[in-house]
């Protein structure tokens, strides 16, 4: 019997091992190998009423930075009010959130570890600008194609709406960042309705098998509710390859002026 997490929100999901720690959670799907710890009545019943659950907070998406961490990143912006800086390590494994300028023209993280990390900046004006390693973009032929995104969408079935910003492909693996979206009902744990809906961002691993892909695992990068209205707009992507392999080290890094302008 597979499983599925009990937190929409937040963590890096790995199968089939369900290792979860205080960031993590798990989700699997599709033919792999999965115990759960619970009686399979139980999880039954779970996804049963999994559409109207998960709308209490963000959890624990973001790493909580350690006082024995010096490393620093800041930078100020042009052309945009920031909502959200992230920064994302390498392996995906810690994501840290900037504190953000009085006017939103500027992040700062504090607290970092020493290594490789790649920014994501959500704007104001329902942008979202990053520079991930994702590995190199490839075109698949329409079979193939199809089959990833048929393997996305079914990842996860609390967001009714999704799309993929930008896919990277090696080996066989896809490392694919999806924004989705739900704009139906929403129900918190205490039972009252939330009247908002919900936008996501996560970094999706898949492999391929015979002819489809599995989720292995995925990183979620930010959670936020959103007014609800009629068909809600995705986020305007862009890449920026400027903003991906920052090196940090035991010291502040200033990054200057980085030019958001459409």
């Amino acid at each position: 019997m597979g499983c599925q997490t009990l937190n929409a929100w937040s963590g890096t999901c790995q199968v089939p091992q369900h290792k979860v720690s205080a960031p993590e959670q798990c989700r699997c799907k599709g033919k792999l190998p999965c115990t759960s710890l619970f009686p399979a009545w139980f999880v039954l019943l779970l996804a049963f009423f999994a559409p109207l659950a998960h709308a209490d907070g963000p959890g624990r998406i973001y790493t909580k930075p350690l006082t024995t961490d010096t490393g620093a990143i800041s930078a100020v912006v042009k052309g945009a009010v920031l909502t959200h800086a992230l920064a994302v390590e390498r392996d995906r494994a810690r994501v840290y959130l900037a504190a953000l300028n009085a006017d939103g023209a500027g992040f700062h993280f504090t607290s970092l570890p020493v290594g490789r990390f790649d920014l994501v900046l959500v704007t104001k004006d329902n942008r979202v600008i990053e520079g991930l390693a994702l590995g190199a973009e490839a075109a698949l032929p329409e079979d193939r194609a199809k089959h990833l995104e048929q393997g996305v969408t079914k990842a996860d079935s609390f967001f009714n709406r999704r799309v993929c910003h930008r896919t990277g492909i090696t080996d066989g693996v896809a490392l694919v960042l999806v924004e989705r979206i739900r704009d139906g009902q929403i129900l918190r744990g205490s039972g009252e309705e939330l009247n908002a809906g919900l936008r996501r961002l996560e970094i999706i691993e898949m492999h391929e098998a015979d002819d489809e892909w599995q989720m292995v695992r995925t990183r979620h990068l930010y959670r936020e509710e959103t007014p609800r209205q009629p068909g809600i707009p995705f986020l305007n992507h862009r890449h920026l390859p400027t903003l991906g392999g920052l090196r940090v080290a035991a010291t502040a890094r200033d990054l200057g002026t980085i030019d958001l302008t459409h």
